[in-house]
């Protein structure tokens, strides 16, 4: 039985693409056997993994009043603190009665990265904690407070690693499926300090980016490159842009996986 990987990049709002992207593939009866996910790709793909419905998600993410992500106790740390997102994250699953589960535990195979900063290296989560892993990948320097976790500080794995193909290859799957939802640069200036250190990260992690792409079987990239990665008045036009995108791709990946029998749902 042929088995599908899906890597899913960070990309902040515009990451809610992801939400489309698995739209589509249900609607197609297409099932994920692995998932990968960095920064909100995490945050999908890790709520997606333990078996919430992707509508609750997209309910949840789209509704949740922005001040919740808030932790005003944290907030000399970053300019918003992540355990606002832990608490989102953590409500949602606890509607499922899965606040406690473990990533070991997941009906779909799930890992995130996360980078430590005192060490300068990645971390691959693939155990323990559900909501801590998600918590970790979602820090996103100089917007989310840093987790601190077994001795380490860990932040956004986008960092050093925002499209985890390389990690895919290692898992059991025969077509590996990657979401693009990066921008390439653009000559507006940035619109304020979170823009700009966001657009920092981004270049410096493009080359690597585009060496990870190479090693898909197919890459996905939704039309999501007018709306800034912070706009959260562009979710709804980011998760429509997802569902096209993959839309007009599953003809495509019906063929590739044509050839052997594939996981429906």
């Amino acid at each position: 039985m042929k088995k599908l990987g899906l890597v899913l990049g960070g990309g902040a709002v515009r990451g809610l693409a992801h939400i489309g992207i698995l739209k589509s593939l249900e609607k197609h009866h297409v099932a994920v056997d692995c998932i990968i996910g960095t920064s909100m790709g995490g945050v999908v793909g890790g709520l997606y993994a333990a078996g919430v419905p992707v509508h609750e998600i997209e309910n949840t993410l789209i509704h949740t009043p922005k001040l919740r992500f808030l932790d005003r106790g944290n907030w000399l740390k970053g300019i918003l603190a992540g355990n606002g997102i832990a608490q989102v994250v953590s409500g949602l699953l606890a509607e499922h009665e899965l606040q406690d589960i473990c990533i070991e535990q997941l009906p779909i195979s799930f890992k995130t990265i996360a980078v430590d900063l005192m060490e300068g290296t990645q971390v691959m989560i693939d155990q323990g904690d559900l909501v801590t892993a998600l918590r970790a990948t979602s820090a996103f320097p100089g917007v989310f407070a840093p987790l601190m976790w077994n001795g380490r500080m860990l932040v956004d794995g986008g960092v050093l690693n925002n499209l985890p193909v390389a990690n895919m290859k290692e898992e059991n799957v025969n077509c590996i499926l990657a979401v693009d939802v990066s921008r390439e640069h653009e000559k507006k200036p940035p619109r304020n300090m979170v823009e700009v250190v966001y657009r920092s990260y981004s270049l410096m992690t493009a080359e690597r980016k585009h060496s990870s792409l190479s090693l898909a079987d197919m890459v996905v990239r939704p039309d999501v490159g007018p709306y800034a990665a912070f706009d959260v008045t562009k979710s709804l036009e980011c998760i429509a842009a997802g569902e096209e995108a993959m839309d007009a791709m599953m003809p495509e990946l019906q063929r590739r996986l044509a050839s052997e029998e594939i996981s429906l749902i």
